[in-house]
């Protein structure tokens, strides 16, 4: 081999090990831009999120998920018991029988994440973590049966909400038994009307042709008032000049469902409660 070929050589070999440091640089410069772009994605999240809360959230639920008069508060202990899966799916299916529209469609799945995100931002928890798999509020069979009868049969979620689930007509039952022992509950289930919680009272309309409309007060001024049917499906607005009288009533929305019970119905529906 003559000097040049020799030198021809030696100049591949050097290409060759300067190229191969090249691939090696940019794989390296790849590998960070990718880390650098999911970790400022991650972080901006929270920031999207408080965007779109801005936008579409605060004007039901305050700036600072304190609550307005047409949304609940997103930091009170309720709203903090959800799981992060529970939270995404009320956002993205909304809940029937209030104002709380289903988001799914009109914002992409990111989109949602990231709201709930800075939601879990606004009650100072950490980030969304969806492997949450609490099935429910115990394992016994009693309450169990009392909770498929709660939803079910004695429509009891018609009216009453635990967790994220069931009505707005009467109060939530969310550590109902740290409120009342048993013998206090038996009474409110057996007279409902004995006491009355504040804000659940109801309202009278009665109308030209003599109906009489029943259902909780939700807002009151001079020209008009507004109730919640008694199944909690409906806002409804009756001006005062249009009807013949509205007034106050003495008597609770809640039916005798559990005095119409069977015995071994009242035990399980009881045990349910208590276990909340």
């Amino acid at each position: 081999m003559n000097a040049s070929s020799v030198l021809w050589t030696i100049e591949l070999k050097i290409i060759k090990t300067v190229t191969d440091a090249a691939s090696r640089i940019l794989k390296i410069s790849a590998t960070v831009f990718s880390f650098c772009a999911v970790s400022s994605a991650a972080i901006a999240g929270v920031g999207e999120g408080q965007e779109l809360y801005n936008a579409y959230c605060q004007i039901c639920h305050g700036a600072l998920g304190e609550g307005q008069t047409m949304g609940k508060p997103l930091t009170d202990g309720v709203a903090n018991r959800l799981s992060d899966q529970d939270l995404l799916t009320v956002i993205s299916e909304g809940r029937s029988g209030t104002g709380m529209v289903a988001w799914e469609g009109s914002l992409s799945e990111t989109e949602i994440f990231d709201i709930a995100s800075y939601i879990r931002n606004l009650q100072g928890k950490p980030a969304l973590n969806l492997a949450d798999n609490d099935a429910g509020p115990s394992d016994d069979p009693r309450v169990l049966a009392g909770e498929q009868l709660f939803n079910g049969e004695a429509s009891c979620a018609t009216c009453h909400s635990y967790g994220d689930q069931g009505g707005s007509v009467g109060p939530s039952l969310d550590g109902l038994s740290k409120r009342l022992g048993e013998d206090a509950l038996m009474q409110a289930l057996l007279n409902p009307s004995a006491t009355i919680v504040s804000g659940y009272a109801a309202k009278e309309v009665e109308q030209e042709d003599g109906t009489i409309i029943r259902g909780r007060y939700r807002n009151d001024s001079e020209l008009a008032v507004q109730i919640q049917s008694a199944d909690g499906r409906r806002w409804v607005t009756y001006f005062k000049e249009r009807v013949k009288s509205v007034r106050d009533s003495d008597q609770s929305l809640m039916p005798d469902t559990y005095a119409n019970l069977a015995a071994a119905e009242q035990q399980i529906l009881l045990a349910f409660l208590m276990s909340l």
